[in-house]
């Protein structure tokens, strides 16, 4: 019956965003009866190593939230096209077109609202799907109230739409919240992209949203003087429903900056429209030949993806515990836990594409192995693709392939350098003043130096494709000298020793020479604090 059209990203969009989200979308959910009612959130521009908005906020989600929510995932590349027209990082026609073109065709209507909305039959023996199953053909519009946000922030459960939605129309009442702004036809109201419920064949008539409205602003007057042309009216459901807006405007949103505000021209597309369809998108309106990712909340989900790669790749461990130590003595010693260290080398790539290329550099067989099978099991696609430089590494695994350094690096889209120590047994003592033997001394050499190549050379080696910089995951490379090599070049978080795992973009050239003084001074005091337990200072590189 209903298509129900939002999108966002993550990020902390206006006040308190995963709450009066969360409130929005099961309250969404409770009003919907009819079993092919959809909400379509489009994910727009999230950065590749964050989860979509709705993954990072699933547990506060109802299951019929869940069992009615589609996503999709817009992905910065895919944006990247626009990026130089625009100032905004989640854009609304683009967004919206996104999820029309790929909504149930079996649903007759399509209804435009935002994230924090809640929608309220008048009638509580009727849910949304009975009241449009009910209209006849046009464009609807409905007023939107305002919801204090001491209301919803303080009072409203997120998991209770029941309760929220009892609570609202008991509070609309007390609290005087019904106030009908109108404003000039064909916009009928003010915030009219809260709810503008069009039949989807319409609106694909008429091509979706206008995809050159990038600055922010108006895209929903638009619709409203387009379709209001296409339909000859603009009609209301105040008799039927009404729409409140979970206010948050203690904090600007981003495309909020007062009177200096950046928004597209009123006149060109509303005021001087004169028709409804846009035939210059018409064939290219929500990028139709685009493969757009599709996730879902109630099956294959990112956890049970993760559950998946890292069970087949590691058994349970047999010991309660075990130890390590972060003794200065051991700074040479490179001696680390593989099956202990993988679930964090899989959490670093899980929210990338599946069919991710993903480039692996390292010394031990071990972790290559285990990673490959752990890779699959996540549903990756894309290839593993290991250099004939490093010796000793398995290349007949699933989806490995081999191949000299150079000619693989402009496929990568991922890094993962690993500095082991190709001798260390899997049942050895972890961190025992153990040093490398002559034969890791080489291996390592050689992950160094394709390091830095890799990292030094980014920006001209990275694929024609890919706009953004590479994802460089480093292993083994937390309180050892490798630290001082990776972060040189990466920059990382100062992540905990347990994890083994450091990851991040290069560093642009100018930013690189600060960071070396700033890593020099920090290992000073090492270098003398090593001199005063006898030992030699940490190892200069080349």
């Amino acid at each position: 019956m209903i298509s129900v059209i939002t999108y966002g990203r993550n990020d902390s969009h206006g006040y308190n965003l995963h709450k009066r989200a969360a409130i929005s979308f099961n309250a969404l959910a409770e009003v919907m009866s009819d079993p092919d009612d959809e909400i379509l959130f489009v994910d727009y521009n999230t950065s590749d190593d964050h989860p979509t908005f709705l993954e990072a906020i699933a547990d506060t989600l109802t299951d019929k939230a869940k069992k009615v929510i589609r996503i999709f995932r817009v992905r910065p590349q895919q944006h990247s096209h626009l990026g130089a027209r625009t100032h905004l990082v989640a854009l609304e026609a683009q967004s919206r077109n996104v999820a029309l073109r790929r909504s149930n065709p079996r649903n007759r209507w399509i209804l435009y609202t935002n994230s924090d909305m809640l929608l309220v039959p008048r009638n509580e023996d009727e849910s949304l799907s009975d009241i449009m199953g009910a209209l006849p053909d046009g464009f609807y519009e409905t007023p939107r109230f305002e919801l204090p946000e001491m209301l919803w922030e303080a009072a409203f459960d997120r998991r209770d739409p029941v309760g929220n939605l009892a609570k609202l129309r008991d509070w609309a009442v007390r609290f005087r919240l019904n106030q009908v702004v109108h404003n000039s036809m064909p916009m009928r109201y003010d915030a009219l992209g809260d709810f503008q419920a069009a039949l989807r064949d319409d609106m694909f008539a008429i091509h979706g949203f206008d995809e050159e409205m990038l600055l922010g602003w108006h895209c929903d007057s638009n619709l409203a003087a387009r379709l209001a042309l296409y339909r000859g009216t603009v009609d209301t459901l105040i008799d039927k429903v009404f729409a409140y807006h979970c206010d948050h405007t203690r904090v600007a949103a981003a495309n909020n900056k007062g009177r200096q505000t950046k928004q597209n021209d009123l006149n060109r597309f509303v005021w001087d429209v004169a028709t409804p369809y846009l035939p210059a998108q018409a064939n290219s309106w929500g990028w139709p030949d685009l493969d757009i990712e599709e996730i879902r909340l109630d099956c294959d989900t990112s956890f049970e993806r993760f559950f998946a790669g890292v069970g087949a790749a590691i058994e349970p461990a047999q010991a309660p515990y075990e130890t390590t130590s972060l003794d200065w003595c051991h700074l040479d010693d490179l001696t680390y836990d593989v099956p202990h260290t993988l679930p964090f080398v899989c959490d670093q790539v899980l929210t990338y594409p599946k069919h991710t290329a993903l480039m692996f550099i390292g010394t031990r067989a071990e972790l290559l192995t285990r990673f490959s099978t752990a890779w699959r099991s996540m549903g990756f696609t894309g290839p593993i693709l290991v250099p004939q430089e490093c010796a000793g590494l398995p290349t007949d695994l699933p989806g490995v392939e081999t191949g000299p350094f150079h000619d693989l690096l402009r496929r990568a889209e991922m890094f993962i350098f690993e500095f082991g120590l190709v001798t260390q047994r899997s049942d050895e003592p972890l961190r025992i003043g153990r040093l490398a033997t002559p034969l890791d001394k080489e291996r390592l050499e050689v992950v160094e130096r394709l390091f830095r190549h890799a990292a030094s050379l980014e920006a001209e080696t990275r694929p024609e494709s890919q706009s953004a910089p590479r994802r460089f995951i480093g292993v083994n490379v937390i309180h050892n000298w490798y630290w001082r090599l990776f972060t040189d070049y990466i920059g990382a978080n100062l992540n905990p020793f347990c994890s083994q795992v450091l990851a991040g973009n290069p560093r642009t050239a100018m930013s690189m020479k600060g960071k070396i003084v700033r890593v020099l001074d920090r290992y000073r005091p090492v270098a003398r604090y090593s001199a005063q337990l006898r030992m030699a200072p940490l190892p200069r590189r080349a």
